[in-house]
């Protein structure tokens, strides 16, 4: 069985350097106002699943503090997605109320003013009394919108720098493929988190905290090194995205997440040890066993997942900037925003997306996995709002980084320097 082996990761990109990381970012309301201006109304953001508005009319709205903007974003006759801002050409109130419906049009509520669903002023009541009104020139006001591998994304900018395509594929390009589209069951969290949106962020980017904050949940199912260290099998760095792949204990049902799909010599190995140590979680895995509408195997995924060839790997961990975390396994996927509503406070939407299961054995590992990923987001949640208490005190100016905290290095390093660059004349 392959071990997991130590790795030197901060060699391979020097340009981040080495020493202490400055935790002002994380407090200065001055640096968060740049981060609004600079980011969060200028970048790619993920805002949701085609699955969400399947047919011409769906439509959901998506407010986003961190943008100062309310955006619908609603599938037209044709197919196409569109995104647009809530708020109505004539007397600026929002055009839709309710977070998601279905709509042939949107009616203004407050004087009836009427929009396509491609944005497009249609209807004004009493247009007679208006001056030279050429609908033409008032439709809702458009935000760039793009699909990949199913994701939603929008960017405030109506003309981006980069297209969703160029600013997703090299980093992202050899994952594509992964089936998505057969993995839309799930359940979901929303929370508000009283941190900084980095400082969540950076408590899902390295695994080193794991033994002590999951001790008692999934340690056991992480891949060690020979002297009990829990290394990352290997991490990448881009220009703004970051991966991190994690090798599992195959004797756990955490850590083994192809053998409730596999079954087999997979599932035999995930029993073994669990029925004695965790008999609920065995449980669920022999009644889910064969009950996912969809099976896969990990030689079947995409090249770029499981880039190390380990035998043992469990997930990648990919966070797409700003602040999407979506990580890939071998029969489930997990998408988290951390999304900024002010300097110290976060939105935290997480979603877990399954195969559709097809027995009633399938739904109770469904149940199970749900209570498991569950205690291990609380868990994950239970420290951020005494590290930014502490923070704040100002107390420590700077924070220590080891080796496997690369990817919070160098999610602190990209966010400083498009704060920081000069705006292009």
């Amino acid at each position: 069985m392959n071990k997991v082996i130590k790795l030197h990761l901060h060699d391979r990109y020097p340009e981040l350097g080495k020493g202490p990381v400055p935790v002002e970012p994380y407090i200065s309301t001055a640096y968060y106002d740049k981060e609004q201006a600079r980011i969060f109304k200028k970048t790619w953001l993920h805002v949701g699943r085609v699955e969400e508005i399947p047919a011409a009319g769906d439509y959901f709205v998506k407010d986003l503090e961190a943008c100062e903007a309310s955006i619908i974003v609603v599938r037209d006759k044709q197919g196409a997605i569109n995104a647009m801002h809530n708020v109505c050409s004539h007397r600026m109130n929002q055009i839709v109320y309710e977070k998601r419906g279905q709509a042939r049009k949107f009616f203004c509520k407050f004087h009836g003013w009427a929009y396509d669903l491609q944005g497009n002023l249609t209807g004004v009541p009493e247009e007679g009394s208006f001056f030279d009104l050429d609908k033409c020139d008032h439709g809702l006001s458009r935000v760039a919108c793009e699909v990949w591998q199913g994701f939603i994304f929008i960017n405030l900018d109506p003309a981006p720098e980069l297209s969703l395509a160029q600013f997703l594929q090299p980093m992202f390009g050899d994952i594509e493929g992964y089936p998505f589209d057969k993995i839309t069951t799930g359940f979901q969290w929303t929370t508000v988190v009283n941190c900084n949106w980095k400082l969540a962020l950076d408590a899902f980017q390295e695994a080193y905290h794991v033994a002590y904050v999951h001790g008692h949940s999934i340690a056991d199912a992480i891949d060690t090194a020979e002297d009990g260290a829990m290394p990352p099998l290997d991490a990448l760095c881009g220009q703004f995205h970051r991966r991190l792949s994690i090798a599992g204990n195959p004797r756990s049902v955490y850590g083994n997440p192809n053998a409730v799909t596999a079954g087999g010599a997979e599932a035999s190995k995930a029993i073994a040890d669990s029925a004695v140590k965790k008999p609920i979680a065995a449980a669920a895995l022999r009644a889910g066993m064969g009950a996912a509408s969809y099976h896969f195997r990990k030689e079947d995924l995409p090249k770029g997942m499981n880039w190390t060839g380990h035998e043992n790997w469990l997930f990648d961990i990919n966070v797409v900037f700003p602040d999407f975390y979506l990580s890939l396994r071998p029969n489930y996927f997990q998408a988290y925003n951390f999304r900024p509503i002010s300097q110290g406070k976060t939105l935290l939407e997480a979603r877990v997306y399954y195969p559709e299961m097809k027995t009633a054995g399938g739904r109770f590992y469904l149940e199970y996995m749900k209570v498991a990923l569950r205690d291990v987001l609380l868990e994950d949640l239970s420290t951020l709002e005494r590290t930014q208490s502490a923070v704040q005190t100002g107390v420590k100016k700077e924070m220590i980084l080891q080796d496997y905290e690369l990817l919070v290095r160098h999610g602190a390093h990209v966010v400083d320097r498009i704060v920081n660059e000069e705006t292009k004349a």
